[in-house]
């Protein structure tokens, strides 16, 4: 049976490892993105409450004072709210792209408009779409194709790894579970891999299994609905009737806005994405695991070229 999974494990690692090491280095690169980008634009992310029992307007009203304060030529799209008093709200617009608008959610004062940095813009292409990004949203595209069957054939690799990490004895546990320094490189590599393997190979499993989502619809709708939602329940309409009052005075088609909260399924499959689930030390063991992830094809390339031409 572990010849069986050997096997499996390696005619998948051999030409996807390399893909594997882009996916995961470049995950890597993105797990503190939210966090830096907020830092670097602190007063765009952060509101302070006028008090304890005031609360947030309602996102009609939030709506209607956007109105008042952009261009009538952009149209609203969404708008996402915080259950944390003390973040804001932002709104999307068809023009603006993933450029999103700050809106303190007591006043329903502009804030200024989000921007995201070049590097994270290069991995975040370079880890959801190869650099080959769809001409639009919900499109395919090469890369994110190609990128979404890795992930998935990825899964497959893990779980072969596990099997063939299994050792029959209590010392063969031991020494899969620690690296030797002082036995070679060739040693040291095979040690790695399979020690480091194994410990982020959870990690890397939830990575794969939650990123699919942005890959593939099927797979979306599947996922959310094993937890019992529709990959739309967590967006609602706003008020349709001050619709019907507003969409010929005014350019921004707020008919189709949708509100969303941080609560909805997809938040939930972004946050086990990230380990954002868990705080500062989640992120650090998912960064950790991604390195690790990326330098596992490397290292199983070594011991494969070793063993074959050596």
């Amino acid at each position: 049976m572990k010849k069986l999974f050997r096997n499996i494990h390696l005619w998948l690692s051999l030409p996807l490892g390399i893909l594997i090491s882009i996916i995961c280095l470049s995950g890597a690169a993105l797990v503190f993105e939210r966090d830096i980008t907020q830092a670097l634009q602190h007063k765009l992310y952060h509101v302070t409450p006028p008090a304890k029992d005031v609360k947030a307007l309602p996102p009609a009203d939030l709506i209607e004072n956007i109105r008042k304060q952009v261009s009538d030529s952009l149209h609203l799209t969404a708008l996402q709210l915080s259950h944390n008093p003390e973040e804001a709200a932002f709104a999307s617009f068809h023009e603006t792209g993933k450029k999103r608008l700050s809106i303190n959610p007591y006043t329903g004062e502009t804030l200024g408009w989000t921007k995201s940095y070049p590097f994270f813009q290069t991995m975040r292409k370079l880890h959801r779409w190869l650099m080959d990004p769809p001409a639009s949203k919900g499109e395919k595209s090469v890369g994110k194709v190609i990128v979404g069957v890795t992930t998935l054939l990825m899964i497959f690799i893990l779980i072969s790894g596990l099997v063939i990490w299994i050792p029959r004895t209590r010392k063969a546990l031991k020494n899969r579970l620690g690296v030797s320094c002082t036995k070679g490189w060739r040693r040291f590599w095979y040690d790695t891999h399979v020690a480091l393997g194994f410990y982020a190979t959870l990690f890397l499993l939830v990575m794969a299994l939650t990123g699919l989502t942005w890959s593939f619809g099927w797979y979306r709708t599947a996922a959310y609905s094993l937890f019992g939602e529709n990959p739309s329940a967590s967006v609602h309409r706003v008020d349709k009737g001050k619709e019907k009052t507003r969409k010929d005075e005014v350019k921004i088609t707020w008919k189709d806005a949708q509100v969303s909260a941080p609560q909805s399924m997809k938040g939930w499959f972004y946050a086990f994405h990230t380990g954002s689930w868990g705080g500062t030390l989640t992120q650090i063991l998912y960064f950790l695991a991604a390195l690790i992830g990326g330098a596992l094809p490397l290292s199983g390339y070594y011991l494969w070229w070793k063993r074959k031409f050596h």
